[in-house]
């Protein structure tokens, strides 16, 4: 990713649209996801968002200093508090991980999408329909 590897997996970099925020994301992700609820429809602005997903201790943010908002209870998302990029999101239900939207790096192609949460949520009129796993609510929440 962006040319750099380590010793311990794959290493990603990217950040925000100014480029006020930066972040590295070490070894592989734990999972690359879809997710269509209106949360983060509203968050990102868009009909569908993509996240990718890391132990925190994997997440290491190399320039600035996200801000953070609580969306919903327990919901945290990050963003630049320069051009308003969504960069991160946590949420206390999953202690210990961190997901980072695809497109903030800056090679969105190596992350293969897995799967879709939320779809009982889909817009109906946007479908991505790539065959893989379909989850009405969310699969990761525990």
């Amino acid at each position: 990713m962006n040319g750099e590897t380590g010793t311990d997996g794959r290493v990603a970099v990217g950040g925000c649209r100014c480029g006020a925020v930066a972040v590295r994301a070490s070894e592989d992700p734990t999972v690359v996801v879809y997710c269509h609820c209106q949360d983060c429809r509203k968050s990102s602005g868009a009909p569908v968002s993509l996240f990718v997903g890391y132990h925190t201790g994997q997440v290491e943010w190399l320039q600035g200093e996200p801000r953070v908002y609580e969306s919903s209870p327990g919901v945290y998302r990050s963003f630049c508090g320069r051009c308003g990029a969504p960069v991160s999101f946590e949420d206390e239900r999953l202690p210990g991980e961190t997901y980072l939207p695809v497109g903030i790096f800056d090679d969105p192609e190596t992350f293969e999408p897995e799967k879709h949460e939320w779809v009982s949520r889909r817009l109906r009129w946007f479908d991505v329909p790539d065959g893989l796993p379909r989850h009405e609510e969310s699969s990761i929440l525990r």
